[in-house]
């Protein structure tokens, strides 16, 4: 009896073992592409035509915003600051004054030249009148002369001295941080404050020699500054390195960029996109007919009501579309809207519009054919 019950329970293992292995290849079964795309309803897209157009090549490079104009401006003498005519942060214009050294000796020793100078003037013009009536010999004039001109080259001097401990701002810009107070005392070479035009503003950037025949000043260039990756400023190529950098293989340009607002400032990291002079035919797709897996960029492309997932390069992008290097040819059709109700490479679809146009039903599955 008991050999008998060991019967019955190793029966019982057996058929339960035999079930399990046919509802596992059922389920392969199911699961396999060929299987699914004979079951499963065909999923309901948008499709788009892949088409040949010519676009600017847009070159892209990373660049750094600086500046047409800038220096830290530096004390020429030396001396206590006795005034401070700017405010850190603010606009200055050329010839504002910004500080003041304490110039009282050599605003002394300007009105004694001054003085010389006008009895040298006096002096000259009198031996002058007597020269004139030969009452003077012309070695006394000579040196008369020479008494004036000479008083007239230690005012100037002078002057220019002077200049030097008024410190006036030498480009239209905008002042940094000011690194002097009233009362401290500047030695020749200390630091005042740093100047900056940044209206308009440069844009350094390189890009490959193989585009050199592409550019040219005055060519649009567009940048998207760091701080701000949503603001997209356009400019223009102000300048063109003479010479092709040996090491990079790439050449230099400055771009010119309207800063009105202020919104960019020197250092800050962009990103340029020079668009150049000559156009290249590309063949074109919406880039929401794009998606991406561990070996780049994909699209489905559909041959024969099936949706075919398929490698693609991408190039160029322009508004919402995107430039397709490799992968598709024109006239491809592919899935603009609906990818994620593609669940297997091969699916079955119907097109419900066409490159945004709708699509008869008996004709939506034999839109696209093989090529």
């Amino acid at each position: 009896m008991a050999g008998l019950n060991l019967s019955k329970r190793t029966i019982k293992w057996i058929i339960a073992i035999v079930i399990i292995l046919v509802i596992v290849m059922i389920a392969k079964k199911i699961m396999s592409p060929s299987t699914a795309a004979n079951n499963v309803p065909a999923a309901i897209v948008n499709a788009a035509t892949a088409q040949e157009q010519s676009w600017h090549v847009q070159i892209q490079a990373t660049g750094t915003i600086t500046t047409f104009k800038g220096a830290m401006l530096k004390a020429q003498v030396q001396g206590p600051v006795t005034a401070i005519y700017f405010d850190s942060g603010t606009e200055v214009k050329k010839g504002d004054k910004l500080i003041q050294i304490y110039p009282d000796l050599v605003v002394a020793q300007l009105e004694k030249a001054q003085a010389v100078l006008q009895y040298a003037a006096v002096t000259y013009q009198r031996y002058s009148n007597l020269y004139k009536k030969n009452a003077v010999a012309q070695q006394a004039l000579d040196q008369a002369y020479s008494s004036w001109q000479q008083s007239i080259a230690d005012v100037q001097n002078l002057q220019a001295t002077l200049r030097q401990y008024n410190v006036t701002a030498p480009f239209d810009g905008m002042a940094g941080l000011r690194q002097v107070s009233v009362g401290q005392y500047l030695n020749v070479g200390s630091n005042i404050v740093d100047l900056e035009q940044i209206d308009p503003i440069r844009v350094d950037f390189s890009i490959p020699d193989i585009y050199v025949d592409d550019i040219a000043v005055g060519q649009k260039i567009s940048v998207v500054p760091s701080s701000n990756q949503t603001q997209s400023i356009d400019g223009q190529v102000s300048a063109i390195n003479s010479a092709v950098d040996p090491t990079t293989r790439s050449i230099s340009l400055w771009g010119s960029i309207p800063n009105a607002n202020h919104a960019l400032l020197p250092g800050t990291y962009a990103v340029v996109t020079l668009y150049s002079l000559k156009t290249h035919p590309v063949v074109v797709i919406p880039q929401t007919a794009l998606s991406y897996d561990s070996s780049g960029g994909t699209v489905y492309k559909i041959v024969n009501g099936a949706a075919r997932k398929t490698q693609v390069t991408i190039g160029m992008r322009q508004g919402n579309d995107v430039a397709i290097s490799s992968g598709l040819a024109a006239g491809d059709v592919v899935v603009s809207d609906g990818i994620i109700k593609i669940l297997f490479d091969g699916m079955p679809v119907k097109i419900a519009a066409l490159d945004g146009k709708p699509v008869a039903a008996s004709t939506s599955t034999t839109t696209s054919q093989s090529k």
